[in-house]
């Protein structure tokens, strides 16, 4: 049952609100002033509020400045009630926050309708970030266990037996305590830009965010990459053909885009065998593709692709569980672009990416 908070300092009018959604089966707690409300929002943590304006002690506006800077009830939503049906009013009240204005008298059918509309709302919002929460603390708990355990073993055997060991061994046991503390931080890391990436991506504001930015030079961003020590063994596999295209779009999120698709070819092609990165104009288009031999997957297998779920991992035992890609479907959902998978098994594996919006005329 949801609970409600009516503040509103006439009785008569918030004893009629009340029994309307009491019929509606909601649970509802009464306050008679914006102190009153504050109090009593605190302490019983309301679904939503319905609030007047106009009230003794403190208004309904400075009640709900008050509310947002209380981190328990920032979140609330509000629908503000009053007798000022001015335009600068409504505005005022919209302005500040709230999630709806209705004037008085309220045409019940419009309170109900405007009440369960703002808690189906924020209800999805809930129902997101538990998702998002419970994807991300199941992940984090099997990803990093893998190279915490390499460390905290490793570490342990090198504490207890340094008396023991030669010279020889102490660097080995060192360079897989290195190793394995290198492979926590990328996965750290990977797991903090995914969790920021997806917060960002379900708010307006958060893209809008993103969208606002200057135009980069996209061949200085791939020749960059390619040259990082982490890829150096692959370099004479790595075929490029790259425009330099002026697109706009968040240097690092382009970087981190250039990164995973990389990564993710090294992964699953091995030595030798050819990587392609190619970008270029088409159609008033840019285009982006990564492409390796040697894996690929089925249709089948492309379907399945999602947030945290790596293909094939008992056949090529890598690292990682194949976020990377997730990171790189999301930055081009933000940026409203083109994300697709060209694949045939056993043979290559392709990702192209289409920017049309972007570019710099």
């Amino acid at each position: 049952m949801k609970t409600i908070l009516i503040v509103e300092d006439n009785k008569q009018v918030r004893n009629e609100i009340s029994d309307l959604l009491k019929m509606e089966d909601f649970n509802v707690i009464e306050a008679s002033n914006g102190l009153d409300g504050f109090i009593k929002a605190v302490n019983n943590l309301p679904d939503i509020i319905i609030s007047d304006i106009m009230m003794p002690v403190i208004d309904g506006y400075k009640m709900f400045k008050e509310l947002k800077k209380n981190s328990m009830t920032a979140q609330i939503p509000i629908i503000f009630l009053s007798a000022l049906s001015a335009d600068e009013d409504i505005r005022k009240g919209m302005n500040i926050g709230a999630e709806d204005y209705l004037t008085k008298p309220v045409d019940p059918e419009d309170l109900i309708l405007a009440t369960e509309s703002k808690l189906e709302k924020y209800s999805k919002f809930e129902k997101q970030y538990e998702i998002i929460k419970t994807d991300i603390t199941n992940i984090l708990y099997h990803e990093i266990n893998t190279p915490l355990n390499a460390v905290i073993g490793f570490s342990d055997y090198l504490r207890t037996g340094v008396d023991e060991l030669s010279r020889e061994n102490i660097k080995k046991i060192a360079d897989n305590i290195y190793d394995g503390g290198k492979r926590l931080h990328k996965l750290v890391k990977r797991y903090l830009v995914y969790s920021e990436l997806r917060m960002n991506s379900t708010s307006i504001s958060g893209i809008k965010k993103m969208r606002n930015c200057d135009y980069i030079n996209t061949l200085k961003i791939i020749n960059k990459v390619t040259d990082y020590k982490e890829f150096k063994h692959r370099k004479k596999d790595f075929e490029i053909s790259a425009e330099p295209v002026e697109l706009k779009i968040e240097e690092h999120l382009f970087k981190l885009l250039i990164e995973e698709l990389i990564d993710n070819a090294v992964k699953f092609s091995s030595y030798g065998k050819k990587i392609f990165i190619n970008a270029y104009t088409e159609n008033g288009s840019y285009i982006l593709k990564v492409k390796n031999q040697g894996s690929g997957l089925s249709k089948e297998e492309i379907m399945q692709i999602n947030d945290f779920n790596q293909i094939n991992k008992h056949t090529y035992a890598q690292n990682g569980s194949g976020i990377g890609l997730s990171i790189v479907k999301m930055i081009t959902d933000i940026y409203g672009e083109d994300f697709e998978i060209e694949s045939i098994p056993k043979t290559f594996f392709c990702v192209i990416l289409s920017f049309k919006r972007f570019i710099k005329e």
